[in-house]
């Protein structure tokens, strides 16, 4: 996104790198998105390779040398093209790897995860803290009906990731139970063997092992279900 922020400031005038980092410093661009104010030089550098942005003119400051940049008209059609792409995205990603840590919690000690765990619930509440006191100064009756969604949002999100991690450490040794016995699946049975041997004569319960294991990829109907079957009908095969 920097790089679109980069070309959507140089349409609008010729400039150099530090007025925009210092626009995404001020306005707090940097603590609501993924825009990163250091990122911006490395960020201009490519643009210019690209052929997206032209080098103006340079101005001497003293000892340094300020360089203005200027989109060109590829710069314009590839901003285009960005901000649609941005508007076909999620706001917040509905998948994050971390839903699935908790299937292999048993890997880290107990004190540690509650530890880790309670360190970030902190953080969490810490810029959960942010989002509401800005929203109190920023948001009035006048404001626009998308920026009030966005700080309801966002405060909203933190709300959940607190409860997640609350839930974590409310039931870890559930959890640690649960990884446990997934440990002991992943060891005891060959799912490369139930692939070669798809075509030999097989029980009831193998292929609906197999079925499963099939629909489970193909993402097919309810997977938490069926992964949960899977688990279910191989802790009995094994």
């Amino acid at each position: 996104m920097v790089r679109t922020l980069i070309l959507y400031y140089l349409s609008i005038k010729s400039t150099h790198g530090y007025e925009i980092q210092k626009f995404i410093q001020i306005s707090g661009i940097e603590n609501w998105t993924k825009i990163q104010s250091g990122s911006i030089y490395y960020a201009l550098g490519k643009l210019e390779k690209e052929g997206l942005i032209t080098l103006v003119k340079e101005e001497k400051l003293g000892a340094r040398i300020r360089k203005i940049y200027g989109i060109t008209q590829e710069g314009k059609v590839e901003l285009k093209a960005a901000l649609k792409e941005e508007l076909s995205k999620e706001i917040i990603s509905l998948g994050s790897d971390k839903l699935f840590i908790h299937n292999m919690i048993n890997k880290i000690d107990k004190e540690e995860v509650i530890t880790i765990a309670e360190k970030h619930i902190k953080e969490l509440k810490e810029k959960q803290s942010y989002w509401r006191y800005w929203k109190d100064i920023k948001i009035n009756e006048k404001s626009l009906v998308v920026d009030k969604i966005a700080f309801d949002m966002n405060i909203s999100s933190l709300d959940y990731q607190v409860s997640w991690h609350e839930a974590l450490i409310e039931n870890i040794d559930e959890y640690i139970d649960f990884s446990n016995r997934q440990e002991d699946i992943i060891r005891n049975v060959d799912f490369g063997e139930m692939e070669e041997n798809k075509g030999t004569d097989l029980s009831n319960g193998e292929r609906r092992i197999l079925k499963l294991r099939e629909e489970i990829i193909d993402n097919s109907g309810d997977v938490k279900g069926k992964i949960d079957e899977l688990i279910t009908l191989l802790s009995k095969k094994s």
